[in-house]
């Protein structure tokens, strides 16, 4: 046999990749991936800058990153928050040429107006009733733009800030009042990165001062989360999303759907009718859904050109993958690749914490109460949305309640599940004040979950 000669192999050097407004629990969750060692995270800026509307200065930032992704010789840009982050990768990626959904494809889903109107052409029979509301008419208020009750938010906006559900004339001019004064703020990063792209001639004039009514709807609430590549569609999974009696906030979220097979059907073959004729492609994106069983098919609520990270580890609990990779493999130009069913769990539930009066936070949980939770479950994550010393109202949050944590457990079924996170809750020991001057938003009562 012959002598063969020693080949040194070197190990193949990690793809970097450039994040946009990448917080510590994104770092983490990249870092906890079966490949994370394939990959390095370069960030951009503060998490502020890019993901604080009222912060961030788009083209300051794009021009930045762009010097950063030729400095570190970046193969791909990524991001993993909503709005702004959601418009700033598809700028900068496509600056550079590397791989990104089409930026005019991301204002089809994120600019409301624009994609009820496209949602109505592509998919009828999954769109409600709407009309589009400009505050700035000092004649906005006078007559309905729909029946009440109506559900009112801008035409841009994120975890639910600044949507209400109207009631009468009252709340009406009430809600108009508060966009005119918040939104200019929140609104400027989005006006400035969708200016120029084109929409149907009769929507140019709709920018982000904008608002959508839209016809209210009840039911069974989900979130269908995919992804194109090609422009092929997959659906990854439909994730329950159940409120507190009030209609507006969430009490939890549940993988994988308890919907009815033939339901789940009709909205997977809506995505695959939706998203390229939208013409998005190459990203993640995920569709919120009503189902009301007395109507003929499900209804979209929006669509988002972007994963949702809170549920990433959801499918990880009970299909084996954590969808962060996906947005990494995407971001490199990557088809995924993914299990089904591989995980260690039946069902997996975000349970989320919440007060329906203001608070000052007076404890958040402490490493050792983190330490408890994983010696009592190792599978749970813990997301702190609070900060000792300040209110709950200072942070971005619905118009009915105040968040303040994320429980994430997998389990046998739903009372498993709800039995941990009860346990978890206790552990954290978060502790509160009274906030004076601050009213309370909602009356809670009940459970509907």
């Amino acid at each position: 046999m012959p002598q063969g000669r020693a080949v040194s192999i070197e190990p193949k050097a990690p793809a970097t990749l450039l994040g946009v407004g990448i917080a510590e629990e994104d770092v983490a969750e990249i870092a906890a991936l079966p490949r994370s060692r394939d990959y390095r995270v370069v960030t951009v800026g503060t998490y502020e800058e890019a993901s604080e509307p009222e912060q961030c200065r788009p083209k300051a930032y794009i021009a930045k990153a762009i010097r950063a992704a030729r400095r570190t010789s970046a193969t791909g840009v990524f991001g993993t928050e909503d709005y702004p982050p959601s418009l700033l990768v598809p700028t900068i990626a496509s600056s550079l040429a590397l791989p990104t959904a089409p930026l005019v494809a991301i204002a089809h889903c994120e600019h409301k107006a624009w994609s009820r109107y496209l949602q109505k052409a592509l998919v009828p029979r999954s769109v409600p009733r709407f009309a589009f509301v400009d505050p700035r008419d000092p004649k906005a208020g006078e007559s309905p733009p729909l029946p009440y009750p109506f559900w009112l938010k801008p035409v841009k906006s994120s975890l639910s800030v600044l949507g209400f559900r109207i009631g009468g004339p009252e709340e009406c001019r009430r809600a108009l009042a508060q966009m005119r004064v918040r939104l200019p703020k929140f609104v400027g990063p989005f006006n400035t990165l969708v200016e120029g792209l084109a929409a149907a001639d009769h929507l140019a004039h709709i920018d982000g001062f904008w608002a959508v009514a839209e016809e209210l709807l009840a039911g069974w609430q989900c979130t269908l989360e995919g992804y194109v590549f090609g422009g092929e569609v997959t659906v990854l999974g439909i994730v329950d999303s159940v409120r507190f009696p009030n209609g507006v906030s969430f009490k939890r979220f549940q993988y994988p759907s308890r919907l009815p097979r033939q339901v789940q059907q009709f909205m997977a073959d809506a995505a695959r009718r939706l998203m390229p004729g939208l013409g998005f492609d190459h990203g993640m994106f995920n569709i919120e859904f009503f189902w009301d069983p007395r109507r003929t098919a499900p209804k979209i609520i929006e669509v988002n050109s972007r994963f949702s990270p809170q549920f990433a580890d959801l499918f990880e609990k009970v299909d084996g993958f954590n969808t962060y990779g996906l947005v990494l493999d995407l971001a490199l130009g990557r088809r995924p690749d993914h299990a089904r069913r591989a995980g260690r769990h039946r069902t997996a539930g975000s349970f989320v914490l919440r007060h329906f009066e203001d608070r000052t936070v007076t404890r958040i949980p402490s490493a050792g109460d983190i330490a408890r939770v994983r010696d009592f479950d190792d599978d749970a994550r813990v997301k702190v949305r609070a900060t000792h010393g300040q209110a709950l109202s200072t942070w971005p949050q619905d118009s009915y309640s105040f968040r303040y944590g994320l429980i994430h457990v997998g389990g046998r079924h739903l009372a498993d599940m709800r039995t941990k996170a009860a346990r978890i809750a206790a552990l954290l020991d978060y502790r509160f004040a009274p906030t004076p001057g601050r009213r309370r938003r909602y009356d809670a009562h009940g459970d509907k979950g």
